[in-house]
Formats: C-alpha cells, sequence, structure tokens
C-alpha cells in the first residue's frame, strides 16, 4: 500500500474532441511540413490513418479525426479516459508495433507515430518503405534524434505546440489544432503560475531497479520542471533517460521523486514495486524523500512528450502543495 504521504495523480485533465466541420478537401493545397528533415505533403486529404504509441493516438482524437483513423496501435497503454469511447470506434490493432504487412491491411494513406523506433525494421518498418508505398508518414519531432542520443537542446512546451500544428495542417484542421494549443497553453500557464518550487529537487525515475533510469535535462520531465519552477536534481545531464546508480542519486537526495506508474509489467514498472524497493533497499531507503515519503505517482506515459505534459504539470503542482513543499 502506497503511505499516506505519497500524492497519487493517475488520472489527467485532457482534452475534448473537436466537433467542428472543416473540410479537408477545401485546405489539401495548403498542406506540407518538414518533419525529421523530410517534406511530407500528402497528395490528398488525409482519410485513413494509422496511429502508433499513446501520444499519437491521442493527439488525432483530440483533434476530433475519429472518422479518418483506419487502425490504432496502444499496446496496454491506457488512453486518457475522455478519448475513450472516440477510440472504442476505431479499429485497434493487437499491439503497440504490429507488422508492416498488417499495417497495410488496413489501407492506410498516412501513418503516424510517436517514437523513433517504429519506423524501425525491429519496429514497423523504415519510412522509406512506406515511402515507396505511396503513404505518408510524420513522427514526433521530439524523437527525430532517437532517445539514446545525447541531446543538443530541451524541449519546450512550443515544441510539442508545433507539432500539435504539423499534424492538424497535415489533415487540414488547423483552426481546431489553434483551438486545442490555445486551451492547452491556458492551463501550462494558470498551472505555472500558481506555485513556487523554487527549493525544490526532483529526481524522475522512469524504470529498472538495479541501474534506474532517471531523467536528463531535456525531454518531457524537464518540460514539467521547469514549468513549475523546480530543479532536475540531473539536469546536468543532456540524455533523456541515463542510467544512475543509487549512491549518484543520494549524493544528489532530491526533495522529492516523481515515479512512473508503468503497465509493461517488468521489473521495477508499477509505482508499488517502486516504492517497496525504495524502502527497502539499503542506499536508497536513506533519500530524504524516501524517509519522508515524498513520491508524486505519475502514469508512465505522461513522462513523453505529449499533450498529457500539460495535465502533468498540472499534477505535479498539486502534488508538491500536498507534500508541503511548495506554495
Amino acid at each position: 500500500m502506497v503511505a499516506a504521504a505519497t500524492v497519487v495523480v493517475l488520472g489527467a485533465a485532457g482534452c475534448g474532441t473537436s466537433t467542428d466541420s472543416d473540410d479537408p478537401a477545401d485546405t489539401v493545397d495548403a498542406r506540407g511540413v518538414i518533419n525529421c528533415g523530410i517534406t511530407v505533403s500528402p497528395s490528398g486529404p488525409i482519410e485513413r490513418a494509422v496511429a502508433v504509441n499513446q501520444p499519437a493516438v491521442e493527439l488525432l482524437l483530440s483533434l476530433g479525426l475519429t472518422d479518418r483513423l483506419s487502425g490504432i496501435a496502444l499496446g496496454d497503454d491506457r488512453l486518457l479516459p475522455e478519448l475513450e469511447p472516440a477510440a472504442s470506434e476505431v479499429y485497434a490493432f493487437d499491439t503497440e508495433f504490429p507488422s508492416f504487412e498488417s499495417v497495410l491491411d488496413r489501407e492506410p494513406d498516412f501513418v503516424y507515430t510517436t517514437f523513433d523506433y517504429t519506423f524501425t525494421d525491429e519496429g514497423i518498418a523504415d519510412r522509406d518503405r512506406f515511402t515507396e508505398m505511396g503513404i505518408s508518414t510524420y513522427q514526433s519531432p521530439s524523437e527525430c534524434t532517437g532517445q539514446d542520443a545525447v541531446q543538443d537542446s530541451e524541449l519546450t512546451l512550443d515544441d510539442l505546440y508545433s507539432e500539435i500544428l504539423d499534424v492538424s495542417t497535415l489533415f487540414g484542421v488547423r483552426e481546431r489544432g489553434d483551438d486545442l494549443v490555445g486551451d492547452l497553453r491556458g492551463r501550462a500557464e494558470t498551472a505555472a503560475g500558481s506555485i513556487d518550487a523554487s527549493e525544490v529537487r526532483l529526481a524522475w525515475w522512469y524504470a529498472g531497479t538495479a541501474s534506474p533510469y532517471i531523467a536528463g535535462c531535456c525531454g518531457a520531465p524537464g518540460i514539467m520542471t521547469r514549468e513549475v519552477g523546480a530543479q532536475n536534481a540531473f539536469g546536468d545531464s543532456r540524455q533523456l533517460w541515463p542510467e544512475v546508480g543509487w549512491e549518484s542519486i543520494l549524493d544528489r537526495d532530491p526533495t522529492v521523486l516523481v515515479l512512473a506508474d508503468l503497465t509493461r509489467g517488468s521489473d521495477g514498472d508499477s509505482a508499488e514495486e517502486k516504492i517497496s524497493f525504495l524502502e527497502s533497499d539499503p542506499v536508497a531507503s536513506r533519500l530524504t524523500a524516501v524517509q519522508n515519503k515524498r513520491y508524486i505517482i505519475l502514469e508512465g506515459t505522461t513522462m513523453d512528450p505529449s499533450i498529457r505534459n500539460i495535465g502533468g504539470i498540472e499534477q505535479l503542482a498539486t502534488g508538491l502543495r500536498e507534500l508541503g513543499v511548495a506554495q
């Protein structure tokens, strides 16, 4: 059982689907974006898109594009509750990374994914294979250099907003994209302006126990940390998720641990397993955050770059106040 001092914030205030009546045929000529160095310019209205990975699926559903999806690939990830009814109307693959042939069976005219792994032979297929079939593709810009690469710059909310505008432009529903960005921007500003966490040091633990993956400077946790005005205990690392030893974590002794609650079933994935490890490990149990049970639990997908990061900012601000470490 999670101790009372732990702040559990699994839910995320999401974005409703749009009901406007954009006609994609009216805006075909205005579409076209540069994505990871590739020009993406569909030859006609996107009508049969396949979305791979939860952030991509949730963005398209939030833009009200259910009727233009021919398939979604989520794996075991949980959708935002308010998007589940729309998702139930769309064909769902039984795995997060279906085979190339399975995707082609859906007769897509566009494939949109979050993670760079999708466009590899180990994932689904290289982008060139889709291009050869006349299928346009788009990958989240945050993944252009891959998750393992040293990051040249910090991801920002503006980067997330730009992706929304890219995608809404490609689908010919830019007005919906503008509205969604406006809503998210307003929520982020309200949450950020409601808290002073300048004295708080956060460590974001994603996965792994022996050598845990802890957030570096430049991904979604960095965005959320900066927005609430806190410090990232490992903000000097330019890797997205460096493996860090517990002695190193103890040396930096973060004020609060932000724990990813993952559904994959691997060792230490769930928040409950993380807390059990923290409170029994001879090194981790010496952390000030552990001794004071200062944990904030977020769904693991909230730590990926996506529209969920806005809810993450709100949840983080609430959690820090409830733990009594920020005002």
